[in-house]
């Protein structure tokens, strides 16, 4: 989708929600009550949440034989995100942080490696925890019949996923689509870098118990995002039913996934706001509940992208284009034992 349309959606929804759906004084208002010790506590959460992915993050590279600390996970974790603010979806942050992570030894084609199996499993586990928020729905809200269709949906969704994650990780799977290819495709060096990338790509199901461990982590990590909301709405001093947010945040999260806005921005506050409204919030309350969090975690990242700039001396982002191996003034790869 072209940039001016994402920009002219993002615009659309917010303007709509702004001027239709919530009253922009009353927004403040609650915001404006934010109780500090509450407001100190869900900091704590989201910055644990961080520390979370990026440890995920490490057990992938470490099977890639990598050694990047803890610290600099989150440097580029936090930075991507920082750059991503104004790019659509997570698909910008996830380039910036291929980039940025090469600063630390890493080849553009195993971060990239690590990057697609985290976005295939942490799809599968957005699409359980949509799955999850429909059950909850479909027997919390009377007569919610409406949400049989949708549920049908999303189960299968998940079945289809699973099955293509798991055809994804087949060595066979690149080779025939290759054999498909005309013989002077097939031997060209993109069809090479395909290659190479999908071996690095199917050597991380080889640790079967990493990946399961990541797996859990990212359910984990998915439930504390929910917890992170629980904790921004007591800090705001709103009443809320903690089910229906635990419905609400992650078809929030999964639909606003969709590259159609910038960072999901007005996709997501019209879900959350639609779901929660159906457990009697005010959808000012529910929108300053979202605006909130978005500060929070925008409050956890600058820290650590301000530590990487003044480490690296760079306050745009990486623009250079990728190859497989790191520049001359670089560091050489950290290569570990392979377990």
């Amino acid at each position: 989708m072209k940039n001016w349309l994402r920009i002219s959606i993002t615009v659309l929804a917010c303007a709509l929600l702004l001027i239709y759906v919530v009253d922009v004084r009353a927004v403040w208002q609650t915001l404006s009550r934010c109780d500090p010790i509450w407001a100190v506590v869900a900091l704590g959460a989201f910055l644990l949440d961080r520390v979370l992915m990026s440890f995920k993050w490490g057990l992938l590279l470490t099977i890639r034989g990598y050694r990047v600390t803890l610290t600099e996970r989150l440097m580029v974790y936090c930075s991507s995100m920082m750059w991503g603010l104004a790019l659509p979806s997570t698909v910008g942050a996830d380039g910036i942080r291929i980039l940025l992570v090469r600063r630390f030894g890493v080849r553009v084609d195993d971060a990239l490696a690590t990057i697609l199996v985290e976005r295939g499993l942490g799809f599968v586990s957005a699409l359980l925890m949509g799955v999850m928020s429909l059950l909850l729905l479909r027997f919390l809200v009377p007569d919610a019949s409406e949400y049989d269709t949708p549920l049908l949906i999303g189960i299968a969704s998940l079945l289809v996923a699973i099955v293509l994650l798991l055809l994804s990780f087949n060595s066979k799977a690149v080779t025939s689509v290759l054999n498909l290819l005309p013989r002077r495709v097939a031997q060209s060096s993109a069809a090479r870098l395909v290659s190479r990338l999908h071996e690095a790509y199917r050597s991380l199901a080889s640790d079967r118990g990493r990946l399961a461990w990541f797996f859990a982590l990212t359910l984990a990590e998915q439930l504390l995002v929910t917890l992170c909301y629980g904790l921004v709405a007591l800090a705001l001093q709103l009443k809320f039913n903690l089910v229906f947010l635990l419905a609400a945040v992650p078809l929030a999260i999964l639909i606003s996934r969709l590259p159609i806005s910038i960072d999901g921005l007005g996709v997501y506050e019209g879900i959350f706001i639609g779901i929660m409204s159906l457990a009697g919030v005010r959808p000012d309350d529910s929108l300053a509940l979202s605006v909130a969090a978005r500060i929070f975690q925008i409050v956890v990242w600058l820290p650590w992208w301000l530590m990487l700039v003044a480490r690296t001396g760079a306050l745009r982002p990486p623009a250079e284009s990728g190859t497989s191996e790191p520049t001359s003034n670089e560091p050489p790869p950290r290569r570990v034992a392979t377990p």
